[in-house]
């Protein structure tokens, strides 16, 4: 990574030099830590899976958020073997971590959709113009009727996340990728929406890095400084931030996905990790659990982690019962990982029942706060839709992150 650093940030006649002295954005100990916990956690889940052993492989990249300097980087289970690095050029199908580029798509179209606005989970079957039919189904393969947009992407619903891209365009998600900052052209298939594309573990890196940092796009790096033989700085390309996405849309999907991980698809981070800790994150499975991937941050840390078979045979792990365990123990030991993304001027708050997406009742106990771009909360109120329901949804745990 540092060397393809070098030929894209300084002149190759300067890199000829003699004596050049690089300082890297290398974190020894948080390297040490990801290739003991990746080999480890892989050889536990060949057994629980009843694999023979170095049949699963992993890659991984752990970057620090302001800056988006990368810590450590995992291109396989053998750190020192020198062939392909898997967290750099893998390209793998990439499922449900896709998805919050849907969802901030809508989200950034505030007028139109919040994250209680009501999504239909109902069957979808779609006939594209040259007469394929897409009909799209959940992972446990049950239809959840109309639900809250933050509760449909922190539970993965695939259908849902079908009709909305389906209504939002493939082609401005598409932008919306590109803005996060995937280099790549996509082609404009519906599928797209749930991940039926393939990227690097350093590309959906670097898609996570612009939304964990607020919006800034910055491009990951792994070198601080070049000097001469002599001392003096080389002079390099200068690297552009960018801030490609509004801060107030980045952060009701990073909402969204801290609610994945206290109540989605990610809840089993919270078996071993303390409740204190705030985290957003995403899982992704991919067909035939083929491929199993997690990417979440704290305030200052972000981590990816795809963990899959080199002959793309099924791996028989989800998102959640694979990368999301190798996430897990590598941030069990890190040192008081910072708060995520502070409250963002343009927000403000309304309880909600989620149940209906309108204000909620008094005594209403499904009520949830949630953030919204000031003046689009929704102005009416309801009675509780259902108030003899057990509780679905948590009441005040998003707000009260930020106190």
């Amino acid at each position: 990574m540092v060397r393809r650093q070098l030929r894209r940030d300084y002149h190759e006649e300067d890199l000829t030099s003699e004596g050049l002295r690089i300082f890297t954005t290398l974190d020894p100990q948080s390297q040490w830590r990801l290739e003991k916990i990746l080999d480890a956690r892989l050889a536990r889940l060949e057994k629980w899976q009843g694999l023979p052993g170095d049949t699963l492989e992993g890659a991984a990249v752990v970057t620090s958020i302001q800056g988006g300097e990368v810590m450590a980087v995992a291109g396989g289970r053998k750190p020192r073997f020198a062939g392909f690095n898997r967290a750099l050029d893998a390209q793998r199908p990439v499922g449900s971590v896709i998805k919050p580029a849907v969802y901030l798509t809508a989200l950034e179209q505030s007028d139109d959709y919040t994250l209680a606005t009501l999504l239909d989970d109902g069957e979808l079957t779609y006939t594209a113009p040259n007469g394929d039919i897409w009909a799209p189904q959940n992972y446990d393969r049950e239809s959840h009727g109309m639900t809250p947009l933050y509760h449909a992407l922190a539970h993965s619903y695939n259908v849902a996340t079908a009709r909305l891209g389906l209504a939002l365009g493939i082609k401005p998600i598409i932008g919306t990728l590109q803005r996060l900052g995937i280099e790549q052209d996509f082609r404009a298939y519906p599928s797209l929406v749930l991940g039926a594309v393939e990227l690097s573990p350093l590309q959906v890196t670097q898609m996570y890095q612009t939304l964990a940092s607020g919006g800034f796009r910055t491009p990951l790096r792994a070198i601080r400084a070049v000097l001469a033989a002599g001392g003096e700085p080389l002079q390099r390309y200068p690297l552009k931030v960018k801030a490609s996405i509004e801060p107030a849309p980045a952060f009701l999907v990073t909402t969204a996905l801290r609610y994945a991980v206290r109540q989605g698809t990610g809840r089993a981070l919270y078996q071993e990790l303390p409740a204190t800790l705030d985290i957003a994150g995403k899982t992704g499975t991919t067909d035939d659990l083929r491929d199993s991937w997690f990417a979440g941050y704290t305030g200052d840390r972000l981590a990816v982690v795809w963990i899959g078979r080199d002959d793309n045979q099924p791996t028989g792990l989800t998102g959640s019962t694979g990368a999301l365990l190798v996430w897990r123990d590598l941030f069990a030991r890190l040192n008081d990982p910072a708060p995520l993304q502070s409250m963002v001027e343009e927000i403000e708050y309304q309880r909600i029942d989620p149940l209906n997406g309108l204000l909620a009742g008094e005594g209403c106990q499904n009520a949830v706060e949630l953030p919204f771009v000031r003046g689009t909360a929704p102005q009416e109120s309801a009675p509780c839709a259902d108030d003899a329901a057990p509780p679905q949804h948590p009441v005040d745990w998003f707000k009260e992150l930020f106190q």
